[in-house]
């Protein structure tokens, strides 16, 4: 029995030393890029205040780049009960626009894009997950 727990332990000591570090590039500057972007898009809609402890809803969504520079959004988690707060990440997905998109970052989101969160409070005003303030205690 101690033979095979030696054996696991240094088998998974060498998996952790072979894995590459997680370093912040060039994808994961765009996240924030833009977040910005739907919150310039849709400054009615974004909220400013830290998110309640019961959400109205959460919207997940793969951010894509369309090949006319428009970004388009597939649905990945929704809130069957709220399809007005999938309709308005989807609109605000629309809205966005980012200036300038380094050629390798545009490539990556043409192929895989990116998973990104919007969160609903009860008035329907949202917070981007990349932006957003910590979600408030329920007590």
């Amino acid at each position: 029995m101690m033979a095979k727990t030696v054996c696991f332990s240094l088998l998974a000591a060498s998996l952790l030393a072979a894995a590459k570090p997680a370093f912040a590039g060039p994808l994961d500057e765009f996240r924030k890029d833009f977040a910005r972007a739907v919150y310039a898009g849709s400054p009615e809609l974004v909220h400013d205040r830290n998110p309640q402890p019961l959400l109205r809803a959460v919207i997940v969504l793969n951010v894509k780049m369309a090949d006319d520079g428009h970004f388009v959004a597939d649905v990945l988690r929704t809130n069957d009960e709220q399809p007005e707060m999938l309709a308005r990440a989807l609109e605000t997905v629309q809205r966005a626009q980012v200036e300038s998109v380094p050629e390798p970052v545009r490539q990556e989101l043409s192929r895989n894009g990116f998973v990104e969160a919007w969160l609903f409070d009860s008035d329907g005003t949202f917070q981007v997950k990349t932006l957003a303030k910590p979600q408030r205690s329920g007590t």
